[in-house]
């Protein structure tokens, strides 16, 4: 797909998200990886100067609240919880999370943010609009197990978009079944609608909640 076709279904879906929202601007989550950057310069580009407000956290700023959650609280959790927070605090902005269709499909229930830019793209498409991606570190393990991502993207594609029954057989043994309790665990986080740019066959939250 190329960039351009891409960041105008991006850009006609967040657009009209803010006027039927009667909103001006996108709060987008900003962790510092390559999703979050793609999508803010794809979403800054469609949208205008001024319509993109990136979220960010600093590190020190995550400590006192994994505290607060004890010591099995996730990091990474927390501090998209605060980048969260800070985005729904925004006056006249549409909180958006840039998170890829990888990190999305096996990362458990979807982020509470109604917008995701990026929701239609793997993370080896990210990588070949933004030069890298990123994914919470219990995807990343699949990734390895699943020999890279350009494999574990090819098996989900076939599974989960072209419906083949067969999709995960050329992942290792490990790999298709930590896709498959993955996947499983993440199905009641999808019954809730969120806004995906519909770019593939079957779309987060609506399409995959069977």
């Amino acid at each position: 797909m190329l960039e351009a076709r891409i960041a105008s279904v991006i850009g006609a879906v967040a657009r009209q998200a803010l006027a039927d929202r009667g909103l001006r601007r996108v709060a987008l989550l900003d962790d510092g990886g390559p999703e979050a950057a793609l999508a803010a310069r794809i979403l800054s580009a469609e949208l205008g100067p001024g319509a993109v407000v990136r979220v960010q956290v600093e590190a020190g700023e995550v400590e006192p609240v994994l505290h607060l959650l004890g010591g099995d609280a996730d990091a990474e959790r927390a501090a998209d919880g605060l980048r969260g927070l800070r985005a729904r605090m925004l006056a006249d902005a549409l909180p958006a999370s840039p998170a890829n269709r990888t990190a999305l499909l096996l990362g458990g229930d979807l982020p509470p943010e109604p917008l995701l830019p990026l929701g239609e793209l793997y993370a080896g498409e990210v990588a070949a609009l933004a030069g890298g991606w990123s994914v919470p570190s219990a995807v990343r393990r699949i990734v390895e197990a699943a020999g890279g991502v350009d494999a574990l993207d090819e098996a989900l594609r076939r599974w989960i978009d072209r419906r083949d029954p067969h999709g995960l057989d050329a992942l290792p043994d490990e790999a298709r079944d930590a896709v498959r309790r993955a996947f499983a665990a993440g199905r009641a986080g999808r019954a809730w609608p969120h806004l995906v740019p519909k770019l593939g066959y079957r779309t987060l939250g609506v399409d995959l909640h069977e």
